[in-house]
């Protein structure tokens, strides 16, 4: 019998946005920061960011599901568990620490702790509990995070971070930069 439902999933979403919101509150922000940034040429545009990871959300709470219905004694449940709490923390922090604080390092090193959990994720659904469905249910967020991952670390690299009062470190050649990016 199944102990979570949909409606949980929705209401862990809305929590998580609920947390999301309110810290972004808590930080004067640059909301346009992505849009003034220096580019790579790769940079989805900013309509494209609520829309991945509305659809990786919805995967990931889909599979988080899956898996606490599991039975407690299942191998490797409590590690997914744990490995996709600590995702949803630094989730729920990325807004305020990206837009809110103007800081291009902070993105990309959340947005680097994110994917190593979520390939920690993958690894354990796959290998411990040998659970397809848990592992499937992290593949449209490795997959954006493959482009997200490299991504920041070009914005880090490019920018100026107000934040740590820092950089840019790299002057990027001029091919490599997004036509609409200062």
């Amino acid at each position: 019998m199944k102990r979570f439902h949909w409606w949980h999933g929705v209401l862990f979403f809305a929590g998580v946005q609920a947390a999301s919101w309110g810290l972004r509150k808590l930080v004067k922000g640059e909301p346009d920061i992505y849009k003034r940034e220096r580019l790579p040429v790769f940079a989805p545009p900013p309509a494209a960011l609520p829309i991945a990871w509305t659809i990786n959300s919805v995967a990931a709470i889909a599979g988080g599901l899956h898996v606490l219905n599991l039975g407690p004694e299942t191998p490797g449940r409590t590690g997914y568990i744990r490995l996709q709490g600590s995702a949803w923390i630094l989730f729920s922090s990325f807004n305020a620490a990206y837009f809110g604080l103007g800081s291009p390092l902070n993105a990309a090193g959340i947005t680097l702790v994110y994917a190593a959990l979520t390939g920690a994720s993958i690894d354990v659904a796959s290998r411990a509990m040998r659970d397809r469905v848990a592992a499937l249910s992290l593949a449209p967020t490795a997959a954006w995070l493959a482009l997200a991952v490299p991504l920041g670390i070009a914005q880090a690299l490019w920018n100026r971070d107000h934040f740590w009062n820092a950089g840019p470190f790299v002057e990027p050649d001029p091919a490599w930069l997004k036509r609409e990016s200062v």
